[in-house]
């Protein structure tokens, strides 16, 4: 479905303003086709993000700044995350011994367990996302939102 019928909006001011309300809706939609594949495990999203940070630098522990840099939805709540995925036992937080300021964050088997229960339904539902686009669209896709996030900082 076009943009201007999803939102009843018959035109837009410019072309970054209909581009960015779709960028912006597409996220949305995205988003909750992420939740629904992942509300039978009973993980949101967020929880998702981090895990699958844990299981990429598994099994070297990171910090919670670690953690938060990479990040996917730049929430600032991320020790309350960190906190609902310890109490499931999917996680472990420590004081790190160098230094007992910083908490390290581990995966456990639990949360590895989890996520490759997951890795189909996911795979799944990305396929589902994208099956109107080729590769190569995908992939000029890609680098149309690289260039937009160009001055990111």
């Amino acid at each position: 479905m076009h943009l201007s019928e999803l939102i009843h909006q018959p035109q837009f001011s410019s072309a970054a303003q209909e581009a960015l309300l779709n960028v912006l809706v597409t996220e949305s939609w995205v988003t909750s086709e992420f939740a629904a594949t992942l509300a039978p495990l009973e993980i949101t999203p967020a929880q998702y993000n981090v895990l699958r940070i844990l299981r990429g630098t598994h099994p070297r522990p990171q910090t919670c700044s670690d953690i938060a840099e990479r990040l996917l939805d730049r929430t600032p709540d991320v020790t309350r995350l960190l906190v609902r995925l310890e109490r499931a036992a999917l996680i472990a937080r420590c004081r790190a011994e160098h230094d007992r300021r910083v908490v390290e964050v581990s995966i456990t088997d639990k949360g590895l367990d989890l996520l490759s229960r997951l890795d189909d339904p996911m795979d799944q539902a990305i396929g589902r996302l994208t099956r109107h686009l080729s590769d190569e669209e995908l992939q000029t896709l890609s680098s149309l939102l690289d260039r937009l996030r160009t001055d990111q900082e």
